[in-house]
């Protein structure tokens, strides 16, 4: 459970907000996360390049997207897709190994994962496909122990091992 978030949209409610944060008082809020520091200097560039070049609102498109600091591919494919309703597939580490086993791509990249499958998946179902694979992948399809006994993808998968 993400438990950063509501207090950090508390306390910064705005763009505005948080481009002139303190970033010692946003390093606290967001400690627990991880790489705390770094990521205070991406929300408060992210904010401000929102302020800056936007005025104030997120941009749908993924070249606007990508061009604010903190913000690559596959976190500009999970705005788009869960908060935007737009076509979005984020690659992550599950999407990538699963499309893989699966036989989907021989590709490597993240970037030409997506890139391939965009076509194979409707344009509004992608955010879901993206979140179907990341759940399998955590539940059945675990790396070091595929559960291939218990796969519903089982019977067509070229790496299933039953």
């Amino acid at each position: 459970m993400n438990l950063v978030t509501p207090v950090l949209f508390d306390r910064f409610p705005t763009p505005t907000d948080l481009a002139t944060a303190d970033p010692e008082e946003l390093e606290e809020i967001i400690h627990s996360t991880g790489f705390f520091r770094a990521k205070a200097r991406s929300l408060i560039g992210m904010a401000a390049a929102l302020e800056d070049r936007f005025d104030g609102a997120v941009p749908g498109a993924m070249a606007d997207l990508v061009t604010i600091p903190g913000v690559g591919r596959k976190t500009a494919n999970v705005v788009r897709s869960v908060a935007m309703d737009l076509p979005g597939l984020p690659v992550d580490t599950h999407v990538l190994r699963l499309s893989k086993l699966l036989g989907l791509t021989s590709e490597t990249d993240p970037v030409k994962v997506e890139l391939e499958l965009n076509p194979m998946v409707p344009a509004g179902e992608r955010g879901d496909f993206s979140l179907r694979l990341i759940l399998h992948g955590r539940r059945v399809c675990i790396a070091r122990r595929p559960r291939c006994s218990e796969c519903v993808l089982a019977w067509f998968c070229p790496s299933a091992s039953i």
